[in-house]
């Protein structure tokens, strides 16, 4: 640098101030022959060398080694005086410890010596060396890596991989300069990544990307890592991105899920066996107790057929008796009377009681036995039936002939007798006839599987199917509303829903108590409140009692899946179940809406009963 306007005239004191305008931390003199003539500033604060140690060391004593040589080439620059020489070298500290000093240096004509303006860059050296050191170890830190770091240019091109991206992708570094970043994305998700790279380019970062990536080979393979931008003066620079390969994670994610799918299948299957197991063990109930029903029926019927014949066979025998006697007209006529009258009482017994019956009956026997009809003692009670005294006998015994009035009499008692078990038989009959019917209701059979349900005639059809069960004790009362309406349902599922809540209610009670079932209009639907005045469920039970396999019976007497089933079932129908007891107080209160749902939503985790 030449110094215009610098004569020999103008140094020191103007130089100096020059100088120390330009670059003001220390100022020093030295001599031509290395020798520091003068030091100004704080020389002693900053390298621990005071003024006097200074002067007595030449300059190149304080230089370090390896710079000694480039500082005095520097100096001897400027000896001409026209010449400024800035540099830098490493000055050697009192304390052993080295700092790096900028010198600004020139020369001055006439006075043999140099002035120098020393500025210390040691601050700024270290800073620069921490971060050299600094990317360094970031360098050391990417090259050996697992994950695969690349940085994408706005054309797509690669402007730093690391080493871990080639022993991945198989690519070589030859390779990289005619690469993209969609030669290594799978073509599939090349649209995607275009998107991502245009809203990185407009300054947002995505903490989560999940890409496809291909290798030389042609091999593909998941990848999943993180995108950001790097800009300078705000202008778009590159893409940054950081991936691992996922590989491994997919196939146990995959395999965790076919495992997944295969349990729950496992379980489903279980659970449709438990749930089918429970309604048949319902319906084993139903049964055993429909067996009970149909056998009282059946057996009357059974055993009336068989009397039947033998009473007929007597009929007509006497009858016949009578024709070959010749019967007269108004003893014919009496007799066709009579046995009218026994087929129209046959189904309307006069009601004696027991005492009297019999009181009666020993005095039908007595006046036969009186009138020689000892062999027809077996017809005094059809004679009773018939609410035929002695009085009336005596009148009978004015009208026929004495010939004929034996013959009469047992034609009218076997009359009475066959009568009454054609009326058994029809009675038997029509109770076997309307338990089918009831069975036939119950189950739906033979229709659509939504049907318009009125809900009394289902719970007084699951009565029926349960009568065995309840009559030995239980007073049901119906306390039906006049103004529910018939609703859209699947009427096999809500009868198995009475049944299992009227047998649960029979349980409790055990044989004994009274069953209430009442129901309302509520909201567009039906209310329906089944109640017992058993001895209640437990406080700390009553949160379960819809859970599966949840159950307060004894063991081998319960799955506990009668109410898990009501539940669902329930829920399928978009309704509602809840629970209250208290000791002599258990109802469960159910809603059902007036269709059910068209699309229904598999139950989830049922929840525990509530209490309102």
């Amino acid at each position: 640098m030449v110094l215009d306007g610098l004569g020999s005239d103008a140094w020191p004191h103007d130089v100096t101030a020059r100088l120390l305008d330009r670059s003001a931390d220390l100022a020093c003199a030295v001599g031509f022959d290395g020798l520091i003539q003068e030091a100004t500033g704080d020389w002693s604060t900053l390298l621990g060398w005071n003024r006097d140690q200074l002067l007595q060391r030449p300059l190149a004593g304080f230089v370090h080694a390896d710079d000694a040589a480039a500082t005095a080439e520097q100096f001897d620059a400027t000896r001409d005086g026209t010449t400024v020489s800035r540099f830098q070298n490493r000055f050697l500290a009192a304390d052993g410890s080295t700092r790096w000093l900028l010198w600004t240096v020139v020369g001055v004509p006439g006075t043999e010596f140099f002035r120098a303006v020393v500025r210390d860059l040691s601050p700024t050296h270290h800073a620069e060396a921490q971060m050299r050191e600094s990317e360094r170890r970031y360098q050391d830190l990417i090259e050996s890596a697992h994950d695969i770091v690349q940085s994408i240019l706005p054309d797509g091109h690669f402007g730093f991989v690391n080493r871990a991206w080639h022993d991945l992708l198989g690519y070589t570094p030859e390779d990289l300069p005619g690469l993209t970043l969609f030669d290594i994305v799978a073509e599939v998700d090349h649209d995607h990544c275009t998107l991502l790279i245009g809203q990185i380019m407009s300054g947002k970062s995505f903490d989560h990307v999940e890409v496809s990536f291909v290798t030389k080979d042609g091999r593909t393979f998941p990848v999943e890592g993180n995108a950001t931008g790097r800009f300078r003066d705000g202008v778009f620079v590159a893409t940054h991105t950081f991936f691992r390969d996922v590989s491994d994670r997919k196939q146990a994610e995959a395999l965790q899920a076919s495992y997944q799918r295969e349990l729950e299948q496992e379980v489903a299957e279980r659970s449709a066996a438990l749930i089918q197991s429970e309604k048949l063990a319902t319906l084993g109930r139903l049964s055993a107790g429909l067996a009970h029903e149909l056998n009282n029926p059946a057996a009357a019927a059974k055993r009336g057929a068989a009397l039947l014949e033998d009473a007929f066979s007597k009929t007509c025998a006497a009858l016949l008796a009578l024709v070959r006697t010749a019967q007269g007209p108004v003893e014919a006529g009496q007799l066709v009377q009579l046995i009218e009258r026994a087929a129209l009482q046959s189904t309307e017994l006069e009601q004696l009681d027991p005492l009297a019956r019999g009181d009666r009956e020993e005095e039908v026997e007595a006046w036969l036995d009186d009138h020689g009809l000892a062999d027809s003692w077996d017809a005094a009670g059809p004679l009773v039936d018939l609410g035929l005294d002695t009085g009336d006998l005596d009148t009978l015994s004015k009208t026929f002939d004495p010939a004929h009035l034996g013959s009469a009499l047992t034609a009218l008692a076997e009359a009475r007798t066959a009568y009454g078990l054609i009326a058994q038989i029809g009675h038997g009959s029509a109770r076997i006839s309307q338990i089918v019917g009831a069975l036939k209701d119950y189950s739906y059979m033979d229709r659509a599987a939504v049907q318009d349900v009125d809900i009394h005639e289902g719970l007084d059809g699951t009565l029926v199917m349960l009568q065995a069960k309840l009559k030995r004790g239980i007073e049901v009362h119906r306390d039906y509303g006049p103004d529910v309406p018939r609703i859209e349902t699947l009427g096999s599922e809500l009868n198995q829903v009475w049944t299992n809540l009227i047998d649960n209610a029979a349980d409790a009670l055990d044989g004994s108590g009274h069953l209430i079932i009442r129901t309302r209009a509520a909201d567009g639907g039906v209310a329906v409140e089944i109640e017992d005045d058993g001895p209640g469920i437990a406080p700390e039970a009553i949160g379960q009692v819809f859970d599966p396999f949840f159950t307060t019976k004894a063991p081998g007497h319960g799955t506990g899946l009668g109410l898990n089933i009501v539940f669902n079932m329930i829920r399928g129908t978009g309704g509602t179940i809840d629970v209250q007891s208290v000791p002599g107080r258990t109802v469960f209160r159910i809603w059902l809406p007036p269709r059910r749902p068209a699309t229904e939503q598999p139950p989830d985790d049922p929840p525990p009963g509530s209490q309102p």
